[in-house]
């Protein structure tokens, strides 16, 4: 990795936590709190701050992730992102296709919608692991309004073929979370409808710094259900009493005035992906993320490995250590100054491109020496 990407980070050398939060960086750190302090002085009416502000990152936004202007649009949040979409499809009928084993934020959106209107879920069991266009075909009809997937799974650690997924789910919407790929791997709007990441894992970005990215064809399927003031064309014509008609931009998205510091941090640490190159921060991610799988595979762990090669992996490696309960393990690496996760009964070591080989090294000794007094 050059110089200039890795002087960003200044985490300490044993966090190994990135899919649950990634510490930011120096310049999404910077540029929210420029942004604030700016508005602090009172020089000028804070509108107009904020309005071209978030107009130049929602541009970055966009061109990071492969859409034009208009197309993109800040979110607090994946779930709220999810959320503004499964809302949408109220009163459309039909049903959603969602793997059963998805993180929370991508099941919560349609569950709450179903009870209130929305479309029928369907949750697919994948038994494997494998979520690809063969576990979730059988669910998939003419009544299909939506087939949501996760770009890397955050147990698993499998990454999605999103091509595949849009090929086999014809004309219904795909809607990719990609919040534990995005700032590790390529990802962007690609072949699916629907882009949403938050910011605050892999990306770097900080909390409420989440994007997303739509395909045209969303505007015609979709409701502006949950669209607020600033998401509506002149908005700003008070004299004209709501409701405005919602534009075909990806800002009739927005329930309210925008998340403007999580916006601009998250087009800066967009833009310092950019400067790693995500095809050298990805091929980084994936030598530690290999390092570790081999490491586990040495003390004779259960690895979750549903991948068939690296192109369906990422930076997320979850084992348990034979006679090792996983919460204990996770406690005694805290204590040897390794930050992992235990999920479901199951260690998650989750390194990024930041992190040191020679870490990986040092956690592996910390696990021989927990495997030899367990």
């Amino acid at each position: 990795m050059n110089r200039e990407y890795l002087s960003e980070f200044d985490e300490r050398d044993g966090y190994l936590n990135f899919a649950s939060v990634g510490p930011p960086s120096l310049s999404a750190r910077a540029v929210a709190g420029e942004l604030l302090d700016e508005v602090a002085l009172g020089d000028q009416s804070a509108i107009q701050i904020v309005g071209p502000a978030y107009q130049k990152a929602r541009g970055e936004i966009a061109d990071a992730l492969g859409v034009e202007d208009g197309m993109a649009t800040s979110v607090p949040s994946t779930s709220a992102g999810i959320m503004q979409i499964a809302f949408g499809l109220i009163g459309s009928g039909g049903n959603v296709v969602v793997p059963a084993s998805e993180f929370p934020a991508n099941r919560y959106p349609w569950l709450r919608a179903e009870s209130v209107g929305g479309p029928e879920v369907r949750a697919v069991e994948i038994a494997d692991g494998r979520v690809d266009p063969d576990a979730l075909v059988d669910a998939i009809d003419g009544d299909t309004r939506l087939v949501a997937v996760s770009l890397v799974d955050y147990m698993t650690g499998f990454r999605v073929d999103v091509d595949a997924i849009a090929e086999m789910a014809g004309d219904a919407l795909v809607l990719v979370d990609g919040i534990q790929g995005l700032g590790a791997v390529e990802a962007g709007l690609g072949s699916a409808d629907i882009f949403v990441a938050g910011g605050q894992k892999w990306l770097r970005a900080g909390f409420s710094a989440g994007v997303m990215a739509v395909a045209p064809r969303v505007f015609d399927r979709l409701e502006p259900t949950l669209t607020g003031w600033w998401g509506v064309e002149d908005g700003y014509t008070f004299e004209v009493p709501p409701p405005h008609p919602a534009p075909a931009t990806a800002d009739r998205f927005l329930e309210g005035s925008p998340n403007l510091p999580g916006a601009v941090a998250a087009a800066a640490a967009l833009g310092v992906v950019d400067v790693g190159g995500i095809n050298e921060v990805e091929a980084a991610v994936l030598e530690r993320s290999g390092a570790v799988l081999d490491l586990v595979r040495s003390l004779d762990a259960e690895v979750i490995a549903p991948w068939r090669s690296d192109r369906e992996r990422a930076g997320i490696v979850t084992f348990r250590l034979p006679g090792l309960p996983a919460t204990e393990a996770v406690d005694s690496l805290a204590s040897a100054g390794f930050v992992v996760s235990e999920r479901n009964g199951w260690i998650r070591v989750s390194p990024h491109a930041t992190t040191p080989m020679r870490v990986i090294e040092a956690f592996g000794m910390a696990l021989r020496d927990q495997v030899r007094k367990a």
